[in-house]
């Protein structure tokens, strides 16, 4: 899910209108990661402190920070940063992450876009600085229980699924009904916090299973695209998709990266697999400078990593019931017995491939998915 917050996913802006704020925004720039600007009012503005002054009123100082930045801290009230910033508010998909502290520094308040905006982990790292308190009323934080619409996002998986059934899922986790979670990809410690997993939350072992349970919602985390539908046709359905499969390719010199694209497109359509769930492009280190394959890398947003020849030909005498093919032509020419095959299991940690080794005139592809403990 991508939102305008992208363009500046690390940069704060920090407000200050009084003395006591603008001493606790001086103190807590130095320590926050990422980057940051400091606002302060010019009355109490020090001489090396690295900050923008401004002058009243904070309006126009509050509006250039909305629209540049992914968060906000004010050190205001929430009563007045509701009015400066209502005009403002468009959507928790794009909206930054604001913050507000009070004036004594003893609550930090998660005020806006406290889920999917950041808000919410962002007062308790900037309460933990300040030695405050900090106040989150996001209904899934308050119940200490999953959140549908963030699960996952720390590993970099992608929600698929329309608002409607992603609103009704998370009404149902936080009224307590059942919910049921399947997984066969991706990390397996989606569950972050201390405690277990709430009673209404069960993870089935099988997708049958769970299809015939009396749950209300559906959690799938899988990087298959067969069409669950008419599977899971009584329940709200939210689909994650993990950076789970890695490929291995190899190519001829100067293959342009929409050759190699289209037979990534279609040999994970072929197979069932989603590209949203490419997590890595790999090859040998011949291919090194490759633009095609740098190319591809970049398009996908994805690592893209080079074995050398003693390592990809090691899988052949490691591993050889995974490999389908050995080729001597391949050997002759740069020295390894095989290209695709080898650099997906090196690249994804497994002993088998879910796509065996697939070729064009000038390309070749094969698939594994990712280990994960």
């Amino acid at each position: 899910m991508s939102t305008e917050k992208d363009k500046e996913t690390d940069q704060t802006a920090i407000i200050a209108l009084t003395r006591n704020g603008a001493r606790m925004a001086k103190s807590l720039v130095t320590s926050m990661d990422g980057k940051c600007t400091l606002f302060v009012d010019r009355r109490f503005h020090q001489e090396g402190d690295g900050a923008e002054v401004f002058d009243l009123p904070l309006r126009p100082v509050v509006e250039r920070a909305f629209a540049n930045c992914s968060n906000l801290v004010l050190f205001l009230s929430t009563g007045a940063s509701i009015r400066l910033l209502a005009p403002l508010l468009k959507s928790k998909q794009t909206d930054p992450a604001v913050v507000c502290i009070d004036d004594a520094g003893s609550f930090c308040v998660s005020l806006i876009s406290g889920h999917i905006g950041g808000a919410d982990k962002l007062a308790q790292e900037v309460a933990k600085k300040l030695g405050a308190e900090p106040v989150i009323t996001s209904a899934s934080h308050a119940s200490r229980t999953l959140s549908v619409d963030l699960l996952g996002r720390e590993f970099g998986w992608k929600l698929e699924a329309d608002s409607i059934s992603i609103t009704r899922a998370s009404a149902a986790v936080i009224n307590g009904l059942p919910i049921g979670v399947w997984q066969c990809a991706g990390e397996c410690s989606w569950w972050t916090n201390e405690s277990p997993l709430p009673e209404n939350i069960t993870v089935y072992q099988t997708l049958d299973d769970l299809a015939t349970s009396a749950c209300t919602a559906a959690l799938i985390i899988t990087d298959k695209t067969e069409s669950l539908d008419a599977l899971l046709a009584d329940k709200i359905t939210v689909i994650y998709r993990p950076k789970s499969l890695e490929i291995g390719m190899g190519c001829r010199k100067g293959v342009p990266v929409e050759e190699l694209d289209s037979l990534l497109s279609k040999t994970f359509q072929e197979h069932g697999i989603s590209v949203k769930c490419l997590s890595g492009v790999s090859s040998a280190d011949i291919k090194r400078g490759e633009p095609g394959l740098e190319q591809l890398a970049e398009r996908h947003g994805v690592p893209l990593t080079f074995y050398p020849g003693d390592e990809l030909n090691r899988i052949f005498e490691t591993n050889p019931e995974a490999l389908t093919s050995k080729s001597e032509r391949a050997h002759g020419l740069v020295g390894v017995w095989g290209v695709a095959e080898p650099s997906a299991l090196l690249s994804s940690g497994a002993r088998d491939l879910v796509v065996t080794r697939k070729q064009t005139t000038r390309a070749t592809i094969a698939v594994a998915r990712k280990t994960f403990s």
